[in-house]
């Protein structure tokens, strides 16, 4: 069962569920309508005008899921988003290794944080932002209503995304990354560009070779074939 909280402005979905963790049950879902500190992957701003999109962060289980598939819980989501979205008419990609892009302009970002025994999974999707909001963003993103050309029910979409990643949850708890690899690859993942994998202080640079079974990349330098884990990956 979901217990959806709603909130008219927080400072973030995700610094809330941190805050409030103690009288959480597991699938706790934080809805914001505007967050004045939303942040993303490595603490970046992530711009979301009132009422416009959709920012939330999920508490979810780990038992009965293995450690190895905690991360990987944001790989999932990001399928599931693309998923939705591509039902849609919205070309949408995941780029490893769970930024939602289309035609290589964020839509959707995601972060995972654990908390005492369980994963606060944060989600912002650009539903309604229009061009003007990203005026002074210094990266390039669109949003569902930029798209297509029509607004989006933020409700209608929340639903239809928690009914969809519950269920691809218990499938990951069940049997791991393998269901979800081939749908991941063929939703493009960037195999064969030339890209960098930036993480922390590090530079990587090369061509992806692929995306592996247990989730990782495999990506060729000039110094040979490595696996990555984890970073930023810049095509």
């Amino acid at each position: 069962m979901v217990n959806i909280i709603r909130l008219d402005e927080c400072e973030s979905t995700h610094k809330y569920m941190r805050a409030e963790l103690a009288g959480l049950p597991a699938w706790t879902v934080v809805v914001a309508e505007y967050q004045w500190s939303g942040r993303g992957r490595h603490g970046r701003t992530w711009v979301a005008p009132k009422g416009k999109n959709l920012c939330f962060n999920i508490l979810l289980p780990t038992e009965r899921l293995k450690a190895e598939f905690y991360a990987p819980t944001t790989q999932i989501a990001a399928i599931t988003i693309a998923g939705i979205l591509q039902k849609k008419g919205i070309k949408a990609k995941v780029k490893w290794p769970n930024d939602v892009l289309v035609n290589k302009y964020k839509i959707c970002g995601i972060i995972s944080e654990l908390l005492s025994g369980y994963i606060s999974l944060g989600i912002g999707i650009n539903v309604n932002t229009e061009k003007t909001d990203f005026a002074e963003l210094d990266r390039l993103a669109t949003s569902m209503l930029i798209e297509t050309g029509e607004a989006w029910d933020k409700e209608a979409l929340l639903q239809e995304f928690l009914t969809e990643f519950k269920s691809n949850f218990e499938l990951l708890r069940k049997n791991g990354l393998l269901p979800f690899i081939e749908e991941w690859r063929h939703m493009g993942c960037f195999v064969g560009y030339e890209a960098k994998v930036i993480d922390k202080d590090s530079v990587l640079e090369g061509k992806i070779e692929a995306v592996q079974n247990d989730g990782s990349l495999l990506f060729r330098t000039a110094s040979g074939l490595q696996t990555v884990w984890s970073g930023d990956l810049e095509i």
